[in-house]
């Protein structure tokens, strides 16, 4: 059952009739019930929904990343909508319906702050991703303070380690503890900078991918 907010003219939500009405970033939305089809998919729509399941599958892990880094909401599209539509044409790679990611393609967060300079890493030490880059700041919107945002991902796996706490632009360096289950596979890394501050974040840089001591 429906609930009329401000009478006939206003939102409601819920069903009403044929209608469903919801309120979504701000807006009263209403839409139609949708219809059941009899017919089957097309290849293209199979396609498609593999893509985007791929994607899905992938990005996740990194929702609550995307949805306060990736870049701004535009209209009515947020922030986690943006990043899987840039996914979806950017970072995927083969064909129905072995789709692959993509792996320098893909961006943990996206925006105006001073990115990562001469970012490199290595996996000498057990069970640690040793990280290091160039100190940047004084730059415009590149601070000495900029918070170290890295995520690893196992695509052995399939796991993720996100980091946001381990160091600031100023320190240059910084080791990321991984579970010991992670020696022998291989990992994918990412960093940006983080101005908590003003909650502007940078696009990420992808450095590369190394198997774990």
């Amino acid at each position: 059952m429906g609930t009329f907010n401000k009478g006939i003219l206003g939102g409601f939500s819920g069903k009403v009739g044929t209608v469903i009405g919801s309120n979504w970033r701000g807006l009263n939305v209403m839409r139609s019930l949708p219809k059941k089809s009899n017919t089957n998919p097309s290849q293209k729509q199979v396609v498609q929904r593999e893509k985007f399941a791929a994607i899905i599958g992938f990005l996740s892990p990194l929702t609550a990343l995307l949805s306060e880094y990736y870049g701004s909401s535009s209209g009515v599209s947020s922030r986690l909508n943006n990043a899987v539509s840039y996914h979806l044409k950017q970072a995927l790679l083969g064909d129905s319906p072995d789709f692959m990611i993509d792996y320098t393609k893909v961006l943990i967060s996206k925006g105006e702050v001073i990115g990562v300079k001469d970012g490199a890493m290595e996996t000498l030490q057990p069970a640690t991703v040793n990280l290091q880059w160039a100190n940047n700041s004084g730059q415009v919107l590149a601070e000495a303070t900029d918070v170290l945002l890295a995520v690893v991902y196992n695509s052995d796996k399939g796991q993720f380690i996100i980091s946001n706490d381990v160091a600031q632009r100023e320190d240059m360096t910084a080791a990321i503890a991984v579970p010991a289950a992670f020696t022998g596979d291989t990992v994918h890394v990412w960093l940006s900078f983080v101005n908590t501050e003003l909650k502007r974040a940078a696009t990420s840089v992808y450095l590369g991918s190394a198997v774990i001591s």
